[in-house]
């Protein structure tokens, strides 16, 4: 064992990363700026928190792994266990999808129950503990023989650290920490399609009050260019409760007041959505997000040095929130985390190298999946690496035949949604606008294979 970790943040990230390091470090630190709540509740920190979430199957078996007893803690406090294919409503660019069994059961709830029981299994491991209402303003480094961590710095001092990982998210300091110590910071690529989410929460109606009609769990309404901008999704989660999401691409974010999204909701492809909210019982107001650029900090091909340093989750890599790819790719980090550590240890200078090289060719596929999607929307902003590469893909998905791989409506309904609820991608299915490297599948989120 070594003597202490300290884990930046607990996101989803924060709380995986912390798991994993407790096998190797003496004392785990996890430190937030935020107070925890008891219990599934909001905090300041997980603005986006209020919003739907997904996650896909691979996620369900990599937080099962991590903490054992996820699932049946979820279950028993009321997320509901449901196969998307048979159990949604889902209008998408060909029309209404026929139901079929497709033998993968999703978990859905809120993202503060999930994060809650994520983070009280947590606590219950022994050599890891949680620090609230702490800030890290930076990272201490010695710099011979060459620079390394040895403490990250707090308010009223600092807390040595022989490792040191961000989980801070997308609002990351490390940049500036970096820059602060000498180094310059990684570079970034940017994808940003201008979307934007808006959500309120519903009581849903009493059992008797439902229509006859009213087979479906939950609805998904996908946009169809250029005709209708927005899409709009209803989930349902623990306590009786619906999350109604209102999705903009290219600039046509959605109203954030109440009158604004009711009408929004009346004027998607299906007005299915706002008939059902009409039975139901508004409990929020409505709560909007902006900031879902695609970001990838490059840790991996980062020229300068820094032992003892790690990044993860949406501090390396954040998505487009609509993909659903974030919390599972912030599980399966953290198996690769404990992969890094088997084979070079805890303390080694090849780590950071090791773990960040892992983890892009991870995330690679991810990435291409949510910036392959959104660089078909007009007015979407590329900065500042890829460019040629990405209009280039572009430019193949939009001259693509119907029917083809650039067409975005046209993989058969059932193989997409299967792919889309587990992870899964391969050439034909939910990789629109990505072109198979040597003509076969890197199904990277793919259920039961290789890194997914």
């Amino acid at each position: 064992m070594t003597q202490r970790a300290v884990v930046i943040g607990g996101s989803i990230a924060g709380l995986c990363a912390a798991r994993v390091l407790a096998d190797y470090f003496d004392r785990v630190t996890v430190v937030d700026r935020d107070a925890y709540p008891q219990g599934p509740a909001e905090r300041a920190g997980v603005p986006q928190g209020r919003h739907v979430h997904a996650l896909l199957a691979r996620g369900r078996r990599e937080l099962e792994r991590l903490f054992p007893g996820f699932e049946r803690q979820m279950l028993g406090a009321g997320a509901h266990e449901i196969d998307f294919a048979r159990d949604f409503a889902t209008l998408r660019g060909e029309g209404w999808m026929a139901r079929e069994e497709s033998g993968i059961a999703t978990l859905f709830a809120s993202r503060t129950l999930l994060e809650s029981i994520v983070r009280d299994l947590l606590r219950a491991v022994p050599r890891v503990e949680l620090v609230e209402r702490t800030a890290v303003t930076g990272v201490v480094a010695e710099r011979a023989p060459r620079a390394r961590v040895r403490a990250v710095r707090l308010a009223d001092g600092e807390l040595p650290a022989e490792l040191v990982v961000d989980a801070t998210g997308r609002g990351s300091q490390a940049p500036d920490w970096l820059q602060a110590l000498g180094l310059e910071p990684p570079a970034n690529t940017v994808v940003d399609s201008r979307s934007g989410y808006a959500t309120r929460w519903y009581r849903e109606p009493e059992p008797a009050r439902w229509p006859a009609e009213w087979w479906w769990k939950g609805i998904w309404v996908d946009p169809h260019e250029p005709e209708h901008m927005t899409a709009g999704v209803l989930f349902p989660v623990e306590g009786g409760r619906w999350i109604v999401t209102i999705a903009g691409i290219a600039g046509h974010y959605p109203p954030s007041d109440e009158a604004g999204f009711g009408a929004a909701l009346a004027r998607l492809r299906s007005p299915i959505i706002a008939h059902a909210v009409e039975l139901a019982e508004p409990i929020s107001p409505v709560y909007s997000n902006r900031a879902m650029a695609n970001r990838f900090r490059h840790y991996e091909r980062w020229p300068q040095r820094l032992d003892g340093f790690l990044a993860v989750g949406d501090s390396v890599c954040a998505f487009n929130p609509v993909y659903g790819q974030g919390m599972t790719t912030a599980a399966v980090a953290a198996t690769l985390l404990a992969e890094s550590l088997d084979r070079v240890g805890p303390t080694s200078p090849a780590l950071p190298r090791t773990f960040f090289r892992a983890q892009a060719r991870f995330l690679r596929d991810a990435w291409s999946l949510a910036t392959g999607a959104d660089f078909r929307f007009p007015g979407r902003r590329l900065q500042p690496l890829h460019r040629r590469a990405l209009q280039r893909r572009g430019g193949r998905c939009r001259a693509a035949p119907a029917g083809r791989r650039g067409d975005q409506h046209a993989p058969p309904p059932g193989r997409l949604l299967r792919a889309v609820r587990a992870g899964a991608r391969s050439p034909g299915d939910a990789r629109p606008c990505l072109p198979a490297r040597g003509g076969r599948a890197a199904p990277r989120l793919a259920g039961g294979l290789t890194r997914g």
